[in-house]
C-alpha cells in the first residue's frame, strides 16, 4: 500500500506541480499538502472539503488542485 500511495504522490507530483516546486520530495509534499485540517462533508447532491480560512501553503495547495482538475483523461 505504501509503495502505491509513493508512486501516486511521485505521479501527481510530475504532472500538476511547476517548475519550482515540481523537485519536492514525497515527504515535503505530504508535510505541506496532505497534512491540512479540514472536514469532508457530504450533502445531497454534491461532497464539499472544508478547509481553514487561513493555511501557511494554500497558495500552492489550491494551484495543484486546479491542475489536477484540468488534467483530462
Amino acid at each position: 500500500v505504501s509503495l502505491l500511495a509513493y508512486n501516486i504522490v511521485n505521479f501527481t507530483r510530475t504532472l500538476c506541480f511547476t517548475q519550482g516546486s515540481a523537485n519536492m520530495q514525497v515527504d515535503t509534499i505530504r508535510l505541506k499538502l496532505f497534512k491540512v485540517a479540514g472536514k469532508l462533508v457530504r450533502t445531497g447532491r454534491r461532497l464539499l472539503l472544508k478547509l481553514s480560512s487561513y493555511h501557511v501553503h494554500q497558495g500552492l495547495f489550491y494551484q495543484v488542485l486546479g491542475n489536477i482538475q484540468q488534467l483530462c483523461w
